[in-house]
């Protein structure tokens, strides 16, 4: 199976100065940059509403565990959120992220 690189569109969205500010908090607290984490909240709230209109509404514990594991599976969160979240042993969390930290592309 090969995987072949999808074509990406992008967004433009304008945000208030204090949303804008809260995102940037944020994502430096998570290494990450403002536009890195807001498309990561866009993907989890996406994913949300696409279950919604597919007649798998989830209500807002589920939508945290959905978008726990959009972080966890970006390399993102606390290893015992994580473990909460996923029902896998911290251990192997910490594992896991260690292994996907080393195998990042620089």
């Amino acid at each position: 199976m090969s995987f072949e690189a999808a074509e990406r569109k992008q967004f433009g969205i304008a945000v208030s100065p204090k949303v804008y500010d809260s995102v940037a908090k944020r994502a430096r607290e998570q290494g990450l940059s403002p536009t890195g984490l807001a498309k990561l909240l866009f993907e989890a709230g996406f994913a949300a509403r696409i279950g919604q209109e597919r007649d798998a509404p989830v209500d807002d514990t589920e939508l945290d565990h959905q978008v726990t594991l959009v972080f966890a599976c970006a390399g993102q969160g606390d290893i015992k959120a994580i473990a909460k979240a996923t029902g896998v042993n911290m251990a192997l969390v910490e594992r896991i992220l260690e292994a996907w930290r080393r195998k990042r592309p620089a």
